[in-house]
């Protein structure tokens, strides 16, 4: 609080009118004239205001007016310090010049008055006091002077929690990495600060520190082979086959694992290094179109894929014109037999005969009854199931099913050529 200013004492006026009086008495005793006397009634003050003093004959008890005529002048709240005068017989007054201060205590703004005292002595007078973690921008025990602004932070907990523990540091400013150093808890490198260190706190902050830990893994995995293809005009586009068979690699993959509290987190892949290379498949492809039945009506072409031998003379409708005798019967188509009973080759022109009636390797000429189609040149070569059903007489074999479906069970002439 501002205090007012001292005025004179009581005691110092009673003090002139006693002198006042004994003045007065002598001078009917003793004659004295009385501008003379007056003389003798100044006494000597020394006014100090701060390291200034200034010496005076005083005219008057009232020491306010002692320290106007001193030349200097008083503010409302400044006061004097009198413990060294004495009303009529002089001494020292010492000014002692209000101080008012300006303290900012956590947002909230106060003004005092001091005289000479340090910051330490406002506080004590005005019940201020101040924390271990609090901060102040001025030194307590240094004087305080006119106009001084004195801040106070208060401290507050920001909580920090690492490696399952919990802890409260008390600060009054900072980042939370001021708080993690506070703590005494080590943060390395690698580890996740959530805040970031460079984030102011308060009173709300909520620190954790995540560990992370890397480790070196090493997996191994298969290398997968590449398939070439070759393609062939001896095979048919829907056939293939594997020339080489292909056999997987390995490698190994050397992984950075991420633990976050002991947690895996994340798999960083480094590198990787082949241990055993793949072997690469090698398939033919077949290239060569399917043959239909329908290419082969009205004797565009004979079905059968033998040549026909130099010595076999045919007529224009591609007849036989030698032969040994023919047969008038049924034939049926087949397809995609491996191996043939005479061991020949399954081709078209390597047919199923009944041995009984055509013994293996009997030439034969086989055109279809309405003259159609020329199955033309082939040679028995295999034994068909229809030979125990009757229906049959001979089994043609055909480039796909598709010819054998459009096929069908046909009538058929057998030139027997041998």
């Amino acid at each position: 609080m501002i205090t007012n200013s001292v005025s004179a004492n009581a005691g110092t006026r009673k003090k002139g009118f006693r002198f006042l009086t004994a003045f007065i008495t002598v001078l009917f005793v003793c004659s004295v004239t009385v501008t003379t006397f007056a003389a003798t009634n100044d006494f000597e003050v020394t006014v100090t205001d701060g390291e200034k003093s200034v010496s005076i004959s005083a005219k008057t008890t009232d020491p306010r007016d002692i320290v106007k005529q001193a030349g200097f002048t008083l503010g409302a709240n400044d006061e004097l310090d009198l413990s060294a005068y004495t009303a009529g017989k002089g001494g020292e007054i010492v000014i002692e010049r209000a101080n008012i201060i300006r303290i900012e205590d956590s947002g909230i703004i106060s003004y005092f008055v001091g005289y000479g005292d340090t910051l330490g002595d406002i506080f004590s007078k005005e019940g201020i006091t101040l924390g271990e973690d609090d901060e102040i921008n001025a030194d307590p025990s240094k004087n305080i002077f006119d106009d001084m602004r004195v801040f106070i932070k208060r401290a507050f907990g920001v909580s920090v929690e690492s490696d399952g523990e919990s802890q409260k540091v008390f600060m009054a400013k900072g980042t939370v990495g001021d708080a993690i150093e506070k703590s005494g808890i080590s943060v390395s490198k690698d580890d996740i600060v959530v805040p970031s260190l460079d984030t102011p706190v308060n009173g709300l902050t909520k620190i954790k520190i995540f560990r992370v830990k890397y480790d070196t893994k090493l997996e191994k995995q298969p290398v997968e082979y590449d398939t070439e293809v070759i393609y062939s005009d001896d095979m048919y586009i829907d056939e293939k086959e594997v020339v080489t068979s292909g056999v997987e690699g390995e490698k190994t993959v050397f992984y950075t694992a991420k633990y976050v509290d002991g947690e895996l987190d994340e798999m960083i892949f480094e590198k990787e290094k082949v241990t055993k290379k793949p072997v690469n498949e090698v398939v033919k492809v077949g290239t060569k179109k399917r043959a239909t039945l329908s290419s082969h009506k009205n004797n565009q072409a004979p079905i059968s894929d033998l040549a026909v031998p130099a010595d076999l003379k045919l007529d224009k409708n591609g007849i036989p014109v030698d032969y040994a005798y023919c047969v008038e019967g049924k034939a049926t188509a087949y397809t995609g037999d491996p191996e043939t009973a005479s061991g020949r080759k399954p081709m078209p022109g390597h047919i199923a005969v009944d041995p009984k009636e055509f013994p293996y390797g009997t030439e034969l000429y086989v055109v279809s009854a309405d003259g159609k189609y020329i199955y033309g040149y082939c040679v028995a070569a295999d034994t068909g199931g229809f030979v125990k059903m009757g229906n049959t007489d001979i089994d043609l074999y055909m480039d796909n099913e598709d010819m054998c479906y459009d096929w069908g069970n046909r009538n058929v002439k057998i030139y027997v050529l041998n």
